[in-house]
């Protein structure tokens, strides 16, 4: 694994996502009551910025047409999304959060 640095752990706040673009990716963080988490930003139904969508225990809320996404895994939890999205490994080293997208 390669993790790069991405922002400082209380840059975030719990059950709100945040939008970060790494090595030409953009991705939706967010961090839960369980840990942070990093997906693709993008909706695979309408292209809908995820990192907007309502973070629930650890899913988010498409905030465009409702899909749910698993922050853990990525997989799609209903329709209309009809796939899930990458997630990434994260990990927090010294108040960094590091992502590998690799």
């Amino acid at each position: 694994m390669a993790f790069a640095h991405a922002i400082k752990l209380d840059e975030l706040t719990i059950g709100v996502g945040r939008q970060h673009i790494i090595n030409g990716k953009t991705l939706a963080l967010f961090l839960t009551e369980s840990g942070c988490y990093a997906i693709d930003d993008a909706c695979p139904h309408r292209g809908a910025p995820l990192h907007e969508g309502a973070c629930i225990g650890t899913e988010v809320v498409c905030p465009w047409h409702s899909a749910r996404f698993d922050l853990t895994n990525g997989t799609h939890q209903n329709p209309p999304a009809k796939s899930g999205v990458r997630s990434y490994p994260t990990r927090v080293q010294d108040g960094m959060i590091e992502i590998d997208i690799d």
